[in-house]
């Protein structure tokens, strides 16, 4: 047994090497040795390699296909039977001329068959009828013809995997994992394999070679335990003392004959004989089942887990070599592929038994049929092997239409660890690993397939680890059980958007309004919608931390809602829930009318909606509402013209303002417009309340300062229009021009000058047109940038 593990192991290491016809030997003879029942009726005739049953009554027939013209007038054959029955005994069959067509008829129910063919003839007197028990040589034919099997199956395999380097591109990728390992392994520790070709006659394979061992080893042992000895010895003595028996395997001829191939070694003198063997299986057909229905892809080899229902080989048991106990169902030949659905016509598969697998392996590369789920059949002498179960067939997806799910680009996160993310789009079956990686990188990142995946097919859970990364493009990489890889464009997201409390204030009854969003990443959101309100995005700022908002409100919007607002962000399918957003309020305050009070003894008199500066100035303002929180901002519309904002709390009193409540809505306002903004500055009025926000800026009027005139006195100097004068007062460098009438002024010839001793009094010397229009005209001034002169109540 371990001689025969041996043969195996070397004969696999070798396969890679093995060609079609005699490896590393010599062809003896072409042969057609076929089997059929006996009867009036019987069924077609099989090779004799194919039979598992060789009862009683059974018809061998024999038909040369190729003999060599110097062996077709004495070469001669015969068939050695060993019997099935308890005594073993061995029966040789009437010999016959090996150049014309012959028949047998099976004496015994037989368990061995040997062949012995006999270039230079043989004795007739001494084979005829010649029937012998000896169990020493039964056991030894037994042997012989195991090794003779092994060293046969091994060739099959060797030729199989030789048609698969020559069939495919890459032959690993074809390969089951230890055949792989095997390819590789004979490769690597003898080169010379590669390029050795033994076929032709007389040529072997040198003893360097991995085939010339295992050849070696079998043609020396022939069955027995030391090189020499074995079947050979034993058989010479009680059967033709003066020939000498040669071991033979053999190999398919077409379309179904054998070809023996001998050890090339030079002639004796003794007459030639060469020994084949077969070992019937016996019982009935294999009872063979699936371990599990399989899904297997089309292109490939694949292998097909079986069990033994049922112990068919007597002779083997639990603890027997794997080869013995599924011999019976190696012996099965013609295997097919037939449509689960009981209509189709059944597929030729080329297929082999693994015991040491326990395993069918199926060559779907060539295999003329489609997807679908198909049943297993193999032909048993003239019955059916039925293997119990479904093997589902399927196209290899190339993965060209794969993409994530927009759930989980969504999910695909940076810094979020270990992320589950689903693919769908393609057939995912054949999937066996995944990774992660940059368009333009060899770097790689793990990606998990769990283990136990169930589900459709069409979709697949891989888990990406997102930790470590940046955000961008990446390619996911698919990689199919047979090698060939998919790359499937994903993105990797930074985190999404964040919004910041507290939460901006809406309020009802304003028809648009525009707030201002804080938070982080707001410049990738595309789009803000709400159920309660329209919502348009403005620019955000430059590292998106701010941006403004323009909100209208729909009419079922109350005061007290908090919105949640749902974001379109760059790269994400699903919108990002924003809960509480914006919270909505009350009407916003408002001031509906402000009354001014103004002094009425300026020099200068104020035109309408002036107020002057550098006096008091006082306001009745009606606000909505009066809350007693409330505060008031003084303010230019034109922020060049601002001396600073006044902000007053009611009942709050400053130096240059003060604020005081009035009753249930109104409120008194006194202040110098002067302290809050320049001459030209358009004075508004904001109310601002805690709970509703800021009411619209109301205009008090537009700040103006005008010249307080004291004294206006002429002199007798003259200038180029009249006569010079005199003003004296305070603010007088606001005075541009002076005349007696608001259609023609004379520009001031020279700035004020300060009056000692007198603070902020002021002297302007004006030229005046002459004579006045009467004697107490009253003075007009024209205030820089003034189109139109304004009366004053000051007279020469």
């Amino acid at each position: 047994m371990r001689r025969a593990s041996l043969l195996c192991l070397v004969c696999a290491l070798s396969a890679a090497a093995a060609p079609s016809g005699c490896v590393g030997s010599v062809a003896v003879t072409s042969f057609r040795v076929s089997v059929q029942p006996g009867g009036n009726a019987p069924p077609p005739a099989l090779a004799i390699r194919q039979i598992n049953n060789l009862p009683m009554g059974y018809r061998i027939s024999y038909r040369p296909i190729d003999l060599p013209a110097d062996l077709k007038k004495d070469a001669k054959l015969t068939l050695v039977l060993v019997s099935k029955s308890t005594d073993g005994q061995v029966t040789v069959l009437e010999p016959k001329l090996a150049a014309s067509p012959a028949e047998w008829q099976v004496p015994v129910t037989a368990r061995i068959a040997l062949l012995v063919f006999a270039p230079q003839g043989l004795d007739e007197k001494r084979l005829t009828n010649l029937v012998t028990k000896d169990d020493a040589l039964v056991a030894t034919l037994a042997d012989y013809a195991d090794e003779t099997a092994d060293l046969e199956a091994q060739l099959e395999t060797a030729r199989e995997l030789q048609q698969a380097e020559d069939d495919d591109t890459r032959p690993a990728q074809a390969m089951t994992p230890a055949e792989q390992a095997m390819f590789a392994l004979v490769r690597a520790l003898n080169p010379a394999v590669s390029s050795y070709d033994p076929l032709g006659v007389g040529r072997r394979a040198g003893p360097a070679t991995m085939m010339g061992k295992g050849e070696e080893m079998f043609f020396d042992n022939a069955g027995g335990l030391v090189p020499g000895g074995g079947v050979l010895p034993m058989v010479k003595t009680w059967l033709l003392p003066d020939t000498e028996f040669r071991s033979v395997y053999a190999v398919p001829a077409d379309p179904d004959g054998m070809t023996l191939c001998a050890k090339v070694q030079p002639k004796g003198r003794n007459k030639l004989a060469y020994l084949w063997a077969h070992r019937l299986a016996g019982g009935t057909v294999p009872a063979v089942s699936m371990l599990k229905e399989v899904d297997e892809p089309l292109g490939m080899r694949v292998g097909v887990p079986l069990k033994m229902e049922k112990q068919t080989d007597p002779s083997a048991d639990a603890s027997s070599d794997q080869t013995l106990m599924w011999r019976p169902v190696s012996r099965a030949y013609d295997w097919t592929l037939v449509p689960a659905s009981g209509s189709g016509t059944p597929l030729k598969v080329n297929a082999r038994v693994i015991p040491e697998e326990r395993a069918l392996q199926l060559d779907l590369r060539k295999f003329p049929g489609g997807p679908g789920e198909y049943k297993i059949q193999g032909k048993w002498d003239w019955d059916t092997l039925n293997v119990t179960g479904t093997v589902r067939i399927h196209r290899l997806d190339d993965f060209k239409t794969a993409s994530l799910t927009p759930e989980s680009q969504d999910k695909l996160i940076v810094g979020t660890g270990p992320v589950p993310v689903d693919l769908s789009g393609a057939d995912f079956l054949f999937v066996d690993h995944a990774w992660l990686h940059r368009p333009a990188s060899a770097r790689q990142t793990p990606a998990e397939i769990p283990l136990g995946r169930s589900g459709p097919s069409s979709q697949l859970r891989v888990e990406v680890e997102t930790d470590g990364l940046r955000p961008g493009p990446y390619l996911l990489a698919l990689s199919r059980i047979d090698g060939a890889v998919t790359d499937v464009p994903v993105r990797l997201l930074p985190a999404p958007p964040r919004l910041d409390a507290p939460a901006p204030r809406v309020n009802t009854g304003d028809r648009e309004q525009r707030v201002t969003l804080a938070g982080v990443g707001l410049d990738r959101i595309s789009g803000l919608t709400s159920d309660s309100a329209d919502i348009a995005l403005q620019a955000a700022n430059e590292d998106g931390t701010r941006r403004d908002v323009t909100v209208r409100l729909h009419a079922d919007a109350k005061a007290g809602d908090r919105l949640v607002l749902m974001g379109k962000v760059d790269g994400m399918a699903a919108a990002v829930r924003f809960p509480g957003a914006l919270q909505v309020t009350g009407a916003r305050p408002r001031i509906s009318e402000a009354k001014a009070s103004v002094a009425g003894d300026f020099p200068v008199a104020p035109r309408e909606g002036e107020i002057p500066a550098g006096s008091w100035v006082s306001y009745a303002l009606r606000v909505e509402p009066a809350s007693a929180n409330a505060s008031l901002t003084l303010q230019c519309a034109e922020p060049a013209r601002m001396v600073q904002p006044l902000k007053l709390h009611v009942g709050e009193k400053q130096a240059n303002a003060q604020l005081v409540s009035a009753g249930e809505g109104a409120w008194f306002l006194s202040l110098d417009p002067g302290a809050a903004g320049q001459s030209g500055c358009t004075l508004t009025a904001m109310m601002d309340s805690e709970d509703l926000g800021k009411s619209d800026p109301f205009t008090l009027g537009k700040v103006v300062r005008l010249p307080r005139i004291e004294s206006f006195s002429m002199t007798d100097e003259k200038s180029p229009e009249g006569f010079y004068g005199v003003l004296k007062g305070f603010d007088l460098e606001t005075i541009e021009k002076t005349g007696w009438d608001n259609r023609a002024g004379v520009a001031a010839p020279e700035l004020p000058r300060p009056v000692a001793g007198e603070g902020a009094k002021q002297t302007l010397r004006i030229a005046m047109p002459w004579p006045s229009p009467t004697p107490k005209a009253p003075l007009f001034v024209w205030l820089r940038g003034e189109a139109d002169g304004r009366a004053t109540k000051v007279q020469p």
